[in-house]
């Protein structure tokens, strides 16, 4: 797995692994570039449509449908309306597992925390409508909290997988394909290299492709437009840098790719909707 994808942001404590995510955004200007982590992600759609690159399956989500993403499994996702709105969970596998080898430390949760089992990326409707609840129940516990509530969040997500295995979502992983590893290669590439100037000519030249077909291969693998994939990325490098670090607007508009501070100022906030100094702000002082 590329490590240069990997989302360095920590996610959920040893006291409590599971994280809540409420990602929307009135304009709906979600737009997550690809990227992976160790933990096991599910994403609950609350309003609107998102676009979903799983792997290499491209998805549609609608309000009330739910996504699994494995550990390690390379996904991005971007808003198809303006009122997209969706709750992620984000929690570790090593969680679920004990010191004691029982059957179901052994059969189920074992595979799962090793890789050698992964969960369907799309959840079929029979099954959301009995895993619903469960998820109303684990957000309201970690909204709320109070005694025995992560007691209760542990045990809803271990029941999710329950239902998993009984309507045979949970598969023997399949290997990648040959059209995967160019993909993760290309994702790599422009991850390495978004602080240069890089065009449709220098993506053709490296993967050796004309630059009309390296655009029509972007856009069918990757289900966006070079350019915009592109911005998506230098703009989620300039988030780690204001989040990180205490480098001007200058500095981190030319480490991020981005021409000049005005320019970058006037993409973040368009992306964002908000300055990168207002973002800052909210990274070092959270509510």
């Amino acid at each position: 797995m590329r490590q240069e994808l990997r989302e360095n942001r920590k996610q959920g404590t040893s006291q409590h692994p599971l994280k809540i995510y409420r990602m929307q955004d009135a304009n709906g200007k979600i737009d997550v570039p690809y990227h992976w982590q160790e933990t096991a992600e599910i994403l609950w759609i609350q309003k609107g449509r998102l676009s979903l690159m799983i792997n290499e399956s491209l998805y549609e989500g609608k309000q009330g449908d739910i996504f699994y993403i494995n550990p390690c499994e390379l996904h991005g996702m971007k808003a198809l309306t303006q009122d997209c709105t969706y709750l992620a969970f984000l929690f570790p596998m090593s969680w679920f597992q004990a010191d004691q080898e029982d059957e179901a430390q052994e059969l189920y949760i074992k595979p799962l925390a090793e890789g050698s089992i992964c969960i369907c990326s799309c959840l079929p409707d029979r099954t959301v409508k009995q895993v619903i609840p469960v998820f109303q129940e684990i957000y309201d516990l970690y909204e709320e909290g109070g005694a025995g509530a992560w007691l209760g969040i542990k045990a809803g997500l271990l029941r999710f997988y329950y239902y998993m295995y009984r309507d045979s979502l949970a598969v023997r992983r399949q290997k990648e394909s040959g059209q995967m590893d160019v993909r993760l290669r290309i994702a790599r590439y422009i991850e390495k290299h978004c602080d240069e100037p890089v065009s449709l000519q220098d993506m053709g030249k490296e993967f050796h492709m004309s630059p009309k077909y390296f655009s029509a291969y972007f856009q069918k693998h990757f289900a966006r437009n070079f350019s915009d994939y592109l911005m998506a990325v230098r703009v989620e490098r300039a988030k780690k840098l204001l989040a990180e670090t205490d480098g001007d607007m200058e500095l981190v508009a030319q480490q991020s790719g981005f021409s000049s501070s005005s320019y970058f100022i006037r993409v973040f906030r368009q992306a964002s909707q908000m300055t990168p100094g207002q973002y800052r702000k909210k990274m070092l002082f959270p509510d």
